[in-house]
């Protein structure tokens, strides 16, 4: 059963407050801005900052069928610089309208002061962008050969393609990022970016009679992985999560918008099952359709390059614009 809003804060909050050694705990993402349900479920992204550096990166806790915590866990020493924080490309977003929980000595909201600061002068603006597109060009010169090639490829094309999206505001993220950044880029005035990027998905080779035959395989393929993983993304209640997300869009006549987690996931799914796994007996139809196969590569690398190219023209236009 879905909660509300602001019981799911509650909870989150109890937690924050049940844990020892933490010095603040706040909620971003979906939750913050008061719209976590989508597709029957929802999770709450909860950070907890630790006194010393923690155990755990991240883990996953039910609350329900429908409902989780998805928690981050960062050392306090992480947050000591916060005014490098502001030009962070994820960590000042996250900062600068979160939900505090827990923050007993105001620790966070010292640091927050800092990232909140000037956060959206241009040139704090366009450090973040031009740091998503470093990171981005990083990416693909550490693309993991033949089997792990999809992976980094998938993670440059979102980091160049939010390098622009950011100009807008925040970047896009979690199973809904597809919309949102077609809405960001749309916004800034850069709707053709949007428009690379389905094209670098293969997105034209998508039909959306073939969506839901798509999402089976999936999920046979996150079951299978996570009896076999411990990471995070593939527990059963982030499928769960993935799954009402894609199933909502593809009933909305948009299953177009699911294929960048969709195949972000099912990678990360099919290298935790063993090669002869028939949940990846789909797997190689579907690289193949949108042309993202190995054999693929050395054309959607050149073309991701070339967007690149672009986007660097874009910052560059924008920032005489706006004088950063």
């Amino acid at each position: 059963m879905i909660l509300a809003t602001e019981k799911l804060l509650t909870l989150a909050r109890k937690e924050a407050e049940s844990r020892h050694g933490i010095v603040s705990g706040y909620v971003i993402g979906s939750a913050a801005g008061g719209d976590p349900v989508f597709g029957g479920t929802a999770d709450v992204d909860l950070v907890l900052i630790h006194e010393y550096e923690p155990a755990l990166l991240r883990e996953i806790v039910p609350l329900s069928d429908e409902v989780h915590l998805d928690i981050t866990h960062h050392s306090k020493r992480r947050y000591e610089r916060p005014r490098e924080l502001r030009v962070d490309p994820w960590q000042g977003p996250a900062m600068c309208e979160p939900i505090f929980l827990h923050d007993p000595t105001h620790f966070f909201k010292w640091a927050q002061a800092s990232v909140r600061g000037q956060f959206h002068r241009p040139d704090n603006v366009l450090a973040r962008s031009k740091a998503f597109l470093r990171r981005a060009h990083t990416s693909m010169r550490e693309l993991e050969g033949e089997q792990r090639w999809l992976r980094g490829w998938l993670r440059a094309l979102l980091e160049t393609s939010n390098a622009v999206a950011t100009l807008e505001g925040f970047p896009a993220a979690g199973r809904r990022l597809m919309p949102q950044l077609e809405s960001k880029l749309t916004a800034v005035g850069h709707p053709e970016i949007h428009g690379r990027f389905l094209r670098l998905l293969g997105a034209e080779r998508f039909v959306q009679s073939e969506a839901e035959e798509w999402v089976t395989s999936w999920t046979s393929a996150v079951n299978a992985a996570s009896k076999l993983s411990s990471d995070p993304e593939l527990a059963a209640g982030r499928r769960d999560y993935y799954l009402g997300g894609y199933l909502s869009m593809i009933e909305d006549g948009s299953a177009v918008q699911i294929l960048w987690p969709l195949l972000s996931t099912w990678d990360r799914a099919i290298h935790a099952i063993s090669p002869s796994g028939k949940p990846r007996l789909h797997w190689p139809l579907v690289l193949d359709t949108l042309e993202l196969s190995i054999d693929h590569a050395s054309r959607r690398e050149a073309e991701l390059y070339d967007l690149m190219d672009q986007v660097e023209g874009v910052l560059e236009n924008w920032a005489e614009r706006v004088g950063a």
